[in-house]
Order: C-alpha cells, then sequence, then structure tokens
C-alpha cells in the first residue's frame, strides 16, 4: 500500500487541507526515507490534526505525536520544530515499515501501540490501534483515489 516517494501529495485531499508550510516538509521527508507522502500526511492528520504544538494526554508531541523517548532516540532534539517532527516521525515510520515488511496494518499499529505488542499480538492488539488504522488507512485511500482522480 505505501508507493515509493515520488508520488505527489494530495493536500487538499484530507478533512483539513495540509498547511503549505508542511506539505513541503513531508514531500522532504517522504523524498529522503522513501515513504509515500499521503501516508505520512494521513499519520500527521490522525494524530494531531497537523498541529504542530498538540501535547496528547500520554505526553506524545507535535506533528507526528512523538512521545520523548521516541524522538530522542531518532535525534529529534524539539519535537515541537515541524520539521524536527515530521522528519523524526518519518524515519520512525520507514523503520516500522522494514520492520514489518511493508506491511502498512502491522506498521500502523505499531506506531500506534508499540512494535514489540504489535510483533507479538499483530495489528489488534488493542481496541485503540484498529481505530487507528482504520482511520489512517481511510485517509490514505481517499489521497490516493483523488490522485488518480486528477
Amino acid at each position: 500500500m505505501s508507493r515509493a516517494s515520488n508520488v505527489q501529495l494530495a493536500a487538499n485531499s484530507f478533512p483539513a487541507p495540509v498547511p503549505q508550510y508542511l506539505a513541503s516538509i513531508i514531500t522532504a521527508a517522504a523524498t529522503k526515507y522513501r515513504v509515500d507522502p499521503n501516508l505520512i500526511a494521513a499519520m500527521a492528520f490522525r494524530e494531531s490534526s497537523f498541529n504542530a504544538n498538540a501535547v496528547s494526554s500520554r505526553g506524545a508531541q507535535g506533528i507526528m505525536q512523538l512521545m520523548p523517548r521516541t524522538a530522542r532516540a531518532l535525534g529529534v532534539m524539539d519535537s515541537l520544530d515541524p520539521q524536527q517532527n515530521v522528519f523524526g516521525g518519518t524515519k520512525y515510520l520507514k523503520s516500522l515499515l522494514d520492520r514489518f515488511h511493508g506491511d502498512i496494518d502491522m506498521t500502523l499499529a505499531a506506531y500506534n501501540s508499540g512494535p514489540e505488542l504489535v510483533a507479538k499480538l499483530g495489528p489488534a492488539a488493542t481496541q485503540e490501534s484498529v481505530a487507528y488504522v482504520a482511520a489512517i488507512k481511510s485517509y490514505y485511500e481517499t489521497a490516493l483515489r483523488s490522485l488518480s482522480l486528477s
């Protein structure tokens, strides 16, 4: 389902359009890590509604909602900086895509619930991860459809 990074970003196909400054960051991260920019944008919308200052009740921060420990491991010094956050989140996404051999459901569930839990229990490891995967896949598929119509 995830395609090479030469795919165009369908910035206006999400429930809220991708802000222009963020579209360029997503496109750059997609190119660097060879991940479909529409998958990154779908995750960013689900994680934070594209809000660079978002902080969850669990402490996840920024557009891609990186947990502080994960952010540090990815070399992200400021999780509220959009470029650092998106590049860190995309780097993590790419590592999960590689670990789970491109399986989108496993990858997305692992991003949400943690790779060890998902490796052990599968993409339905938690009810939250089931809803998370479904939402992101819906946004992603809508973006891909809009590209095929243009």
